[in-house]
């Protein structure tokens, strides 16, 4: 007997239908009727809550001119420049004298290239507020006023419309272009709510339309091509945000899977899944390993392919996907299984750098592999001695197996050297060392090309997605040397787990292929990073676009 059930029909109806059809129905069905349909029902939500946020992000509109009528004003300026923000308020006299004696006020400091902020209130309703640019403290500085700055204007909590004017004069035209760029971003980011769900949902507002105007003396041609960019990157940013917090009964592999070929189709570009069958073929026992316990078999490898136009360049980018991990046999204790499910958060940046860059059209064929898996806990799980050969036919000694993130990347970055690209950049929410390291407010960088990981410090400077560079390789090696396999999982008596875990993953990328292991330390930060506001930062689409161009153009 086949059961159809509607998008919109309730959970509680729906399972009554199912248990009033126990009574001819084996047991062992009905279990597996009720278990279909909590699937079917956590995936209507999931795709409900995506187009949700996808409607939010278009109630958006741009134009290009000054309208003096707006309420709600925003100026950036150099600090040279700073008199010439009273032009913009002729109509109105209190708010020009007031602006003008906080301008008179701001002392150009030498020893700080800190923006400075300035803020007056109309009469009635609105205001006026400016970031006076005092040098170059470095992208993330500078984003981080500019959201201050430009948050409160752009961010709604109802249904009404809403419309904000932005100055951008007396300022270089590299400044004006990044300004476009990241007030378009943040106009998306200012829109970001979190997945709620049951009465929360119901309660939730539509967001009315926000509409900027930009006055700048940029040309359209250039003005344009820096807002396009901002809005595709703050949709990117809020995806990677809405995925990573998504519940892993919603977001799993199966319906992570669904998802990551819909925007495969969506974009025009290729889809393929690697599952079991596949990955068994491949001989991909490191990733095998971890999806033992996983009786469902909906893990294993997305792979988007997108060819370019004219592309010369061969791209490569990778994802850990873990939708939850329990740590295994090598249980998580206490608190530290709470968060697992955005154990995924470097497969969701993975996806939307592809889908942004595949919007700009980047000269590039690119790849795109997201390693979807869940690490749990059944009597046929995997455990600690264990060996296991991965796809390269490097065997490995299981340590832990609450490291399985570099098991299911290791086979993952062998896949990919398949196709011999010019550039392989991973990510993933890997090692707590790394945080104990250097907090949160920065991730780690590793690669088998020193220039490539210098490379990566400097372009997150530039990007506001801040790394820093890590050794890897050398006599790091020692530590992993196994007595029964080619390689050990972990080096379990060194503190520097960050280290050993990127040295291990990079015996599985292939020979003379440049590689950039970035670490997510700066996946959540306390009251957010650079232009988000949120402790779930979504970082990362920023930094590997910028790193993309700068190592591939």
């Amino acid at each position: 007997m086949g059961v159809k059930l509607s998008a919109s029909c309730r959970a509680d109806s729906g399972l009554t239908l199912i248990k009033s059809l126990s009574l001819n129905l084996s047991y062992k069905t009905c279990v597996l009727l009720e278990a279909s349909y909590y699937l079917f029902m956590t995936e209507v939500i999931a795709s409900g809550r995506l187009v949700s946020m996808i409607q939010e992000s278009n109630n958006i509109e741009f134009k290009f001119g000054n309208q003096s009528d707006v309420v709600d004003q925003i100026a950036v300026t150099d600090f040279g420049s700073r008199m010439t923000l009273v032009e913009s308020l002729k109509t109105r006299p209190g708010a020009k004298d007031a602006v003008t004696e906080q301008l008179k006020k701001l002392k150009k400091d030498e020893n700080s290239q800190e923006p400075k902020t300035i803020k007056v209130t109309f009469e009635g309703k609105g205001g006026f507020s400016a970031v006076v640019l005092n040098g170059d403290p470095g992208a993330y500085f500078l984003q981080d006023a500019f959201r201050k700055t430009f948050l409160d204007a752009f961010k709604a909590e109802d249904e009404t419309d809403h419309r904000v004017q932005v100055f951008l004069h007396g300022v270089k035209e590299k400044t004006a272009e990044l300004a476009i760029n990241w007030i378009a971003s943040l106009a998306y980011i200012s829109r970001y709510r979190a997945p709620v769900f049951g009465k929360k949902l119901e309660e939730q507002k539509k967001l009315g339309k926000l509409t900027v105007f930009i006055d700048t003396g940029l040309s359209k041609k250039q003005a344009e091509a820096a807002l396009e960019e901002g809005k595709i990157l703050g949709y990117a940013n809020n995806q990677v945000r809405h995925l990573a917090e998504l519940p892993s009964n919603i977001l799993h592999p199966k319906s992570y899977r669904d998802r990551a070929q819909a925007i495969a189709k969506d974009l025009g570009v290729g889809f393929e899944f690697l599952g079991k069958k596949e990955l068994t073929k491949k001989g991909a026992g490191a990733f095998l390993a971890v999806v033992q316990a996983d009786h469902h078999e909906r893990a294993g490898i997305a792979h988007l392919t997108y060819k370019g136009k004219k592309a010369k360049k061969k791209l490569a980018i990778v994802g850990k996907g873990l939708c939850y991990d329990t740590g295994g046999y090598n249980v998580k204790v206490g608190n530290f299984m709470h968060g697992m499910q955005h154990d995924m958060t470097g497969s969701a940046i993975a996806l939307s750098l592809f889908e942004a860059l595949v919007k700009l059209e980047a000269p590039y064929e690119i790849h795109c592999y997201m390693a979807l898996a869940e690490n749990l806990i059944a009597f046929d799980a995997y455990r600690p001695n264990d060996v296991v050969v991965a796809c390269n036919g490097i065997s490995i000694e299981v340590d832990n197996t609450d490291a399985e993130g570099r098991m299911c990347l290791s086979d993952t970055l062998a896949i990919a050297s398949e196709e011999k690209p010019d550039f392989i950049i991973d990510y993933a929410t890997l090692t707590g060392s790394v945080i104990r390291s250097i907090d949160t407010r920065r991730s780690g960088a590793y690669s088998n090309v020193l220039k490539v990981s210098q490379l990566a410090v400097e372009v997150g400077e530039r990007s506001g997605e801040r790394v820093w560079n890590f050794p890897i390789g050398g006599d790091y090696n020692e530590a992993i040397k196994s007595s029964y396999a080619d390689v050990r999982q972990c080096a379990t008596a060194a503190a520097a787990d960050h280290i050993y875990a990127a040295t291990f993953l990079s015996k599985f990328v292939g020979k003379n292929i440049p590689w950039l292991h970035i670490d997510l330390a700066a996946a959540g930060n306390k009251g957010g990073l650079g232009l988000v506001p949120t402790d779930t930062t979504g970082f990362g689409v920023r930094f590997g676009l910028e790193m993309v161009r700068e190592y591939l153009d």
